[in-house]
């Protein structure tokens, strides 16, 4: 039985007993960081899904079709973002914060599911889903195309033997293998190679760099560090985000606050790092420190690490001290926070993945990965409402993290601006100015009652 198979059978848990003769089928693959390959897996063909347009058509101009723009007062991109969210459903809202994995190589009725009718926010895509150039560039067009609002397409793309895209492009050195020539040109070009070959393809994020810096010789840390100090894997790790998103793919830096001194591997486990504050605060946090301040850290992904220093009680992930204490409060990040997948076994082996989901978004985290159907989203959506209504978690809560998922979006075109929107305290650094336009609603009434899929 497989490692992956182990830890979902673990977090899924009573909530799902019914399913879980379906989860033996076949082998699973590891995690959204596992160190070792995918191996493929079996399963039942699913029927075809029914073609449906996407609720936000856009037209040649740019902007999505059927909102009015006008340019007699200007707004900014967060604005912009705050109109999306005041014209969408609360489920539509929930949705956005998911990641959903998928099973086959095709786009199935599940996968529909999730991506349409349970408006998830973004995919992860493993080697297993993907057999050719061709069949992984139709199904992430195919998933774009049946998203309510275009999805983050993610891949753990870092070389060495975290290397998705190995089959259709071969080998990549790893993240060891780039630190050991010492040049952050070298570094650099590796990103910006990854990158235009995942663009081919149409992903556009990848969960990379790992930017843990190695103190330990331990399972997380085989080829996947930049080195050994924290100036050494801030400037290799800072030169090959830059490598990726100057040429088009969001970076992710992971795992925070860091693995590098964890002796097993999170997937199976959950990793004590029983290191002082300031240790942790001049070596592991040292990266991040770095590349927020510089403005390069547009995602950055937590794990289920326990570090007594920050939190004695809490996983990271799940930890608000952790994420809005010493992330978002000390070192001054709002961008977007996501989870290691949430069926990992130091998660799993005390709350199900809907717990787990509500624990991580009252920390602050914002995107929650590792549901693969549509129950899966369902029963995690559910959580959530369940909190909102028991005063756990606020509508407020979910805006602000909707908030990021959207001005993450905008910033990577995804979610066009029209070349009017005013840049002035948008959210969205790096944004090229334009002259300014607004919104001007008069007369379109409910986007609600003209666009199929809000509500």
């Amino acid at each position: 039985m497989s490692e992956k198979l182990l830890m979902r059978r673990s977090a899924r848990g009573a909530w799902r007993s019914v399913w879980a003769v379906c989860a033996i089928l076949g082998l699973l693959f590891l995690s959204a960081c596992a160190g070792s390959p995918h191996t493929v897996r079996e399963m039942t063909p699913s029927p075809s899904p029914t073609v449906a347009p996407s609720p936000y058509p856009t037209p040649a101009g740019g902007y999505p079709a059927l909102i009015h723009w006008s340019r007699t007062q200007p707004m900014t991109a967060a604005q912009l973002a705050d109109w999306y969210i005041s014209h969408m459903s609360l489920d539509e809202e929930i949705g956005q914060l998911f990641i959903v994995e998928y099973i086959g190589t095709t786009f199935d009725q599940n996968d529909l599911n999730m991506v349409q009718q349970l408006h998830a926010g973004g995919i992860i895509l493993y080697a297993e889903n993907l057999a050719t150039k061709q069949q992984a560039t139709d199904l992430i067009a195919t998933s774009q195309a049946h998203a309510t609002l275009p999805l983050l397409v993610t891949v753990d793309e870092e070389g060495g033997f975290v290397d998705r895209l190995q089959t259709l492009y071969g080998p990549r050195p790893s993240a060891t293998d780039i630190g050991a020539t010492g040049s952050t040109t070298y570094a650099y070009q590796q990103g910006a190679q990854v990158a235009r070959d995942m663009t081919a393809l149409g992903f556009n994020t990848d969960l990379a760099p790992d930017v843990d810096v190695q103190l330990v010789a331990g399972p997380d840390q085989l080829t996947r560090t930049f080195g050994y100090t924290p100036d050494a894997v801030t400037a290799m790790g800072s030169a090959y985000l830059n490598g990726l998103q100057d040429n088009g793919v969001t970076g992710t830096l992971k795992h925070f606050p860091g693995l590098g001194a964890a002796n097993i591997d999170a997937h199976l486990g959950l990793p004590v790092i029983d290191r002082s504050y300031d240790q942790i605060e001049s070596t592991e946090l040292a990266p991040y420190r770095a590349m927020i301040a510089s403005g390069q850290a547009r995602m950055i992904m937590t794990t289920d690490l326990l570090m007594p220093a920050l939190d004695p009680t809490n996983p990271a992930e799940l930890s608000p001290a952790i994420i809005n204490g010493v992330l978002r409060g000390q070192l001054g990040y709002d961008g977007v926070v996501m989870t290691d997948a949430l069926y990992m076994q130091g998660i799993s082996k005390t709350y199900s993945m809907p717990e787990a989901g509500v624990r991580a978004l009252i920390a602050g985290c914002d995107m929650l990965l590792g549901p693969e159907h549509d129950f899966d989203v369902q029963a995690m959506a559910q959580a959530i409402k369940d909190a909102i209504n028991n005063g756990r978690l606020t509508k407020a809560r979910i805006d602000q993290s909707v908030r990021r998922i959207l001005l993450l979006k905008m910033k990577m075109g995804m979610i066009p601006i029209p070349g009017a929107v005013s840049h002035g305290g948008s959210g969205v650094p790096g944004a090229t100015p334009a002259p300014a336009l607004a919104l001007d609603t008069t007369g379109v009434g409910s986007l609600a009652a003209r666009v199929p899929g809000l509500a």
